[in-house]
C-alpha cells in the first residue's frame, strides 16, 4: 500500500446532509486507521473531526456543472466530481505511483487494501467496472495511474457529455478515441468479489439505513 493514495470524494448537502457527513467521517476514520494514506476532496464544508482522519483534505466551494463553457449541457454533479479528482490529484505526493478513488457513501468494512492489490494485479494502468452491455466504465470506484487519468479524461474532454448520457460513458468514448482501451481492466459485476455497496443515491437525493 505505501505507493498507492486513496482519494475519497465527498459532498454533503440538503435534507440528507447529517447522514452524508457521518459517510464520510466513517469511511475516512476506516481507511485511515487501517494504514492507508487518505485524501479527501469534497465540495462541502469538512469538518475537523472528520479532517484528523486524513493526511490531506481538500475544499472546492465551486459546483460548477460546466469547465470554460464545456459540456454545454446541464450534467448534475458529474464535472463536480471530476474537479474533486483532479483537485486531490494537484496536493498528491510524488512517492504515490497509483491511486484507488472512492466515494464517501460506499461501504467502509470493504477490504480496500485487497482490492488495490488485485488491480496491481492485472498489469492495467486503469481498473474500474465495466457496465454491463454498455459503453461505459465507473467512477465510483477506480484503481489508477495518475498519469493515466490525465490523458483519457482531462477538463478538455468534456464535450463528449454532449452526447452521451452521463460521464461515465464519455469517458469510455474519450478512452477509445484515445486508443487507450487496451490500458483498462473492466471488472463485470463484484469488484474482485467484494460488492460495493453505496448508500447514498441519485446524486444524494436520499440514503439507505447506515448501519456503521
Amino acid at each position: 500500500m505505501n505507493d498507492t493514495a486513496i482519494i475519497v470524494t465527498s459532498y454533503c448537502g440538503g435534507a440528507i446532509e447529517e447522514p452524508q457527513r457521518r459517510m464520510t467521517k466513517v469511511l475516512c476514520k476506516s481507511l485511515y486507521e487501517s494504514g492507508h494514506f487518505v485524501i479527501l476532496a469534497s465540495h462541502s464544508i469538512i469538518d475537523f473531526e472528520t479532517q484528523k482522519y486524513c493526511h490531506i483534505s481538500v475544499y472546492d466551494s465551486d459546483n460548477s456543472f460546466h469547465v470554460d463553457g464545456i459540456p454545454e449541457r446541464h450534467r448534475f454533479h458529474s464535472v463536480a466530481e471530476l474537479t474533486s479528482i483532479y483537485n486531490a490529484l494537484k496536493v498528491l505526493p510524488e512517492r504515490f505511483k497509483y491511486v484507488l478513488k472512492t466515494s464517501f457513501d460506499n461501504d467502509p468494512t470493504i477490504d480496500y487494501a485487497d482490492i488495490i492489490e488485485k488491480c496491481k494485479q492485472t498489469g492495467k494502468r486503469c481498473v474500474t467496472d465495466k457496465w454491463d452491455n454498455a459503453n461505459a466504465f465507473g467512477l465510483n470506484l477506480m484503481f489508477f495511474e495518475p498519469e493515466f487519468l490525465k490523458q483519457s479524461m482531462s477538463f478538455k474532454d468534456l464535450h463528449h457529455l454532449d452526447k452521451t448520457p452521463n460521464m461515465e460513458h464519455a469517458w469510455f468514448n474519450s478512452i477509445a478515441e484515445k486508443g487507450l482501451l487496451d490500458d483498462i481492466h473492466g471488472e463485470v459485476g463484484n469488484f474482485f468479489g467484494h460488492n460495493i455497496k453505496q448508500y447514498s443515491h441519485d446524486g444524494g437525493v436520499w440514503v439507505d439505513e447506515y448501519p456503521y
